[in-house]
C-alpha cells in the first residue's frame, strides 16, 4: 500500500498470469502432438503409445468421472475460498503502510524527533475532542515567521517552507503578510481513515485513557514520511482494549469502579472489563 506497483495482489496475479500460459502452452503441445499421430496414423507408420497412455490413462479410466469431478470442483472451492478470507480480511479496506506525498514535505524525524515538539502543539484538538485536528498554516508560521532554513540553501528560503509562505500570503524578504496576495489552503493528503461505520474518540483515548500517540500511530518521530502504521482493523483494537489497562487509582472518573474493584481484591482493570468490547462503544 506504499504507493509501489509491487504488492500481494501484484504477485498473485502474475502467478495467475503464469499457470494461464503454461496451460495454454501445454495445450498447444497436445494439439501438436495430436496432429502428429493422426500424420502418423494415415501414413502407416506404427504409434508408439506415450507415457500417459502407458502408466496413467488405464488409471484414470477406472475412476467414477462424478466423484472425480467433485473432488476438483471441492478442491478449488477450498483454495479459492481460502484465499478469497485471507484477502478480505488482510487487504480490503486495509491501508496499512500507506504512505502518500504531501503538498509540503513535512519531516516528523526533525519536528517531533530531534525538536522534541509534542504532537499536540500541532494536533491541537486531540486531548479535547473526537478529532485531532489537521494543524492550520498560523501554526506552521507561529515558528516559521522567523525559521527559513536559509543557512541550509545557501541563504535563500526553504522550497517547502516557499509553499507555505505561498499559501498564507508571507513575504519572507520582508517578513510581512502581503494583503493583496492570494492565499489558498494546504491540501493535506488524509492517511488514516477509519470506515463511517466505526466511531473513535480522541480525546477519550489521548486524556482519559492516557494512550501515547505512537501505540497507535507508531514511532512518529522517526517518520520522515508519515505512513500508517497500523491495521487499525477491528481486532487490533479490540486486542488493545483486552490488554490494556486503566488507571483507576489516579483518575477521578474511574473512582467508584477502583472502589467495587478493590472490594473484589482487584487492582488492574482492562478496558474489555469496563465495557470495552461493547458493540455499541465504537459502532452506534
Amino acid at each position: 500500500m506504499s504507493g509501489s506497483f509491487y504488492s500481494n495482489s501484484t504477485f498473485v496475479a502474475i502467478v495467475i498470469l503464469a499457470l494461464v500460459l503454461l496451460f495454454i502452452a501445454a495445450l498447444m503441445i497436445w494439439v501438436l502432438r495430436h496432429i502428429s499421430l493422426l500424420v502418423k496414423e494415415r501414413a502407416g507408420v506404427e504409434v508408439e503409445p506415450s507415457f500417459y497412455e502407458r502408466n496413467i490413462k488405464p488409471k484414470v479410466e477406472k475412476w467414477n468421472p462424478t466423484i472425480v469431478t467433485l473432488i476438483v470442483i471441492g478442491a478449488l472451492v477450498l483454495v479459492l475460498g481460502g484465499y478469497g478470507f485471507k484477502y478480505g480480511i488482510e487487504e480490503v479496506g486495509v491501508q496499512q503502510g500507506y504512505a502518500p506525498d504531501q503538498p509540503i514535505n513535512f519531516p516528523h524525524t526533525k519536528h517531533a524527533g530531534t525538536m522534541g515538539i509534542d504532537c499536540q502543539y500541532c494536533h491541537t484538538t486531540a486531548g479535547k475532542s473526537k478529532h485531532a485536528s489537521i494543524p492550520s498554516a498560523n501554526t506552521c508560521m507561529n515558528c516559521h515567521k522567523g525559521a527559513q532554513l536559509r543557512e541550509d540553501y545557501g541563504g535563500n528560503v526553504s522550497p517547502e517552507l516557499a509553499k507555505l509562505y505561498d499559501a498564507v500570503g508571507f513575504d519572507p524578504e520582508t517578513s510581512t503578510y502581503d494583503p493583496d496576495a492570494e492565499t489558498h489552503p494546504i491540501k493535506w493528503v488524509r492517511i488514516h481513515n477509519l470506515p463511517d461505520l466505526a466511531y473513535f474518540n480522541h480525546s477519550q483515548h489521548v486524556t482519559v485513557g492516557n494512550v501515547e500517540c505512537q501505540t497507535c500511530h507508531g514511532p512518529i518521530e522517526e517518520m520522515e514520511k508519515v505512513e500508517q502504521f497500523s491495521t487499525l482493523q477491528m481486532g487490533w483494537c479490540v486486542n488493545c482494549h483486552r490488554q490494556r489497562g486503566i488507571d483507576v487509582k489516579n483518575n477521578q472518573y474511574y473512582e467508584d469502579v477502583h472502589k467495587e474493584m478493590k472490594s473484589k481484591g482487584e487492582h488492574y482493570v482492562t478496558v474489555a472489563q469496563n465495557g470495552g468490547l461493547e458493540c455499541s462503544k465504537c459502532h452506534y
